[in-house]
């Protein structure tokens, strides 16, 4: 990164944005640093510096390249750090008050979708008709799972207690081993 070095005696002979770029614009609010907000087109300079100034927020703006004659479409602006918060605040309602274009594109294929796309209308007694044919199958469905399936899954496996006659360790003293 390149970072300017100047002789603190220097500084008493520039002027405070030094470092901005030349030939841009401020808003007579005085800010320690700068830094770039927003790329805004050149007829909102003017509106949105006076939106700055009336919240006492530090702004600049100025052609990306510094130069007057320089092909450039819009400025950047430039506002204080510390405020910049603010400062974004101040530019996003200035942003969502004015019109936003019309994208001619989307309105120029948008009806031609519109207008090829058709869903047939199905009358409500045919819907009716699905409905219950759907119910019919999934209970259909329901009745052959529990034809095939149905008197595994619903066996009752009862779990007797073991018998306490001939069980190893056990205090019965009439058991022996049969041996092999």
């Amino acid at each position: 990164m390149l970072s300017r070095v100047i002789p603190l005696e220097y500084l008493k002979e520039r002027d405070v944005m030094f470092w901005l770029p030349p030939g841009g614009q401020d808003n007579d609010v005085w800010a320690d640093t700068w830094v770039i907000l927003a790329d805004l087109e050149s007829a909102h300079a003017a509106a949105v510096l006076a939106l700055l100034h009336d919240a006492d927020i530090g702004g600049y703006v100025a052609r990306p390249s510094g130069l007057k004659g320089a092909p450039a479409h819009g400025v950047q602006l430039y506002v204080d750090r510390e405020q910049i918060h603010r400062a974004t605040d101040v530019v996003m309602q200035f942003l969502r008050g004015k019109e936003q274009p019309i994208m001619p594109r989307a309105e120029r294929i948008a009806p031609r979708i519109r207008g090829r796309i058709k869903a047939p209308a199905v009358p409500r007694s045919v819907s009716v008709a699905l409905q219950i044919a759907f119910m019919a199958a999934l209970i259909a469905l329901g009745m052959v799972f529990a034809y095939y399936r149905g008197a595994s899954m619903l066996e009752h496996r009862f779990h007797y207690p073991a018998p306490t006659s001939g069980v190893p360790g056990s205090a019965n003293p009439t058991w022996t081993n049969p041996g092999p």
